[in-house]
């Protein structure tokens, strides 16, 4: 990625663009995932990507974007994308090929927005690229939480 700080206008289509391949990454999870639980947290972290778009999207149009800030406090993550080996999805694909690589996309969109944050110190899209990042750091963590719960039992 280069390095640059966008008009508010390419930062919102950027943002966009990025949404939109995160729920891209989802929807071909969901179908691969037969595991009620995993399906139903990436079922969640579609629709949230869907949310951040069509308000990205709002924006762009002069709605505000106050209603990004986080659901709740931001964990710490695991880094669980250290040491779990990402595999590309295919029909072959475990759920938890599939949750593993749900957590290497929501880390991968959580560095996008926090280098774009870092990028635009001080200008007026710091403080969008700030909430998305600190969105994507809490899909993480949800994500990081569930396959310990699933994958990790004996831990």
């Amino acid at each position: 990625m280069e390095t640059v700080c966008y008009t508010l206008e390419g930062a919102l289509e950027k943002a966009i663009e990025q949404e939109k391949n995160s729920l891209k990454v989802y929807r071909e999870a969901m179908k691969k995932v037969e595991d009620p639980h995993a399906r139903a947290i990436l079922k969640e972290l579609a629709k949230e990507e869907l949310e951040h778009r069509d308000a990205l999207e709002k924006a762009l149009i002069g709605e505000t974007l106050a209603h990004l800030d986080p659901e709740g406090p931001i964990g710490p993550s695991m880094e669980l994308s250290l040491f779990l080996e990402e595999k590309r999805l295919d029909e072959n694909s475990t759920p938890q090929d599939v949750m593993i690589y749900a957590i290497h996309e929501e880390k991968r969109s959580a560095e996008f927005y926090q280098q774009m944050a870092n990028q635009c110190k001080g200008a007026p899209m710091e403080e969008l690229f700030i909430k998305l990042y600190k969105q994507e750091r809490t899909h993480l963590t949800k994500l990081e939480e569930t396959y310990e719960k699933l994958y990790m039992p004996h831990m």
